[in-house]
């Protein structure tokens, strides 16, 4: 009687662990958040959050400020971040301003969220594809009376595969 009830007991633990062990094999998925600061000539970037999972890429939430202004107003102001992935690059996010006099000393850049990105296996991203993240600020400068245009650097990996970060 002691061996049957052994017996059923182990096979009641074997029914509930087979669907138990069935879930734990699923892939695990990898996520990877950058918060990233870079500079340049004129301009200060902070704050920056780039985060990539096989479901998404999201890039945005930083601080874009004009070194040594409180205000500097023009009539135009825009930005550009690229993400190189395999050597491809990709425009991620953007924006802009315009206007009579708007005051773009310091500018949020606000975030924007999007699918997946595929490497050329046809499989979704992971930091490793990623070769560089740089913003191009564009704006109207009001003393040389033309566009200028910095770039700022916030993510680049080494060809020896070490990554720096401004």
């Amino acid at each position: 009687m002691r061996k049957l009830i052994k017996m059923s007991l182990l096979f009641s633990l074997l029914i509930i662990l087979i669907p138990l062990n069935a879930c734990t094999k699923e892939e695990a998925e990898t996520n990877f958040h950058l918060l990233l600061k870079g500079n340049s000539a004129k301009w200060d970037v902070n704050e920056y959050e780039v985060k990539i999972s096989p479901n998404y890429f999201e890039a945005g939430h930083g601080v874009l400020s004009m070194k040594g202004e409180q205000e500097y107003y023009t009539d135009f102001f825009h930005f550009d971040t690229h993400a190189v992935i395999n050597e491809k690059d990709i425009t991620v996010h953007s924006g802009s301003v315009s206007g009579k006099e708007v005051n773009i000393a310091e500018k949020t850049t606000g975030k924007v969220k999007g699918g997946e990105y595929l490497n050329a296996k046809g499989e979704p991203i992971s930091l490793e594809d990623v070769n560089r993240i740089y913003i191009v600020v564009k704006w109207w400068d009001k003393q040389k009376k033309k566009d200028a245009e910095e770039t700022i650097t916030l993510y680049s990996k080494t060809k020896e595969g070490s990554t720096t970060t401004s």
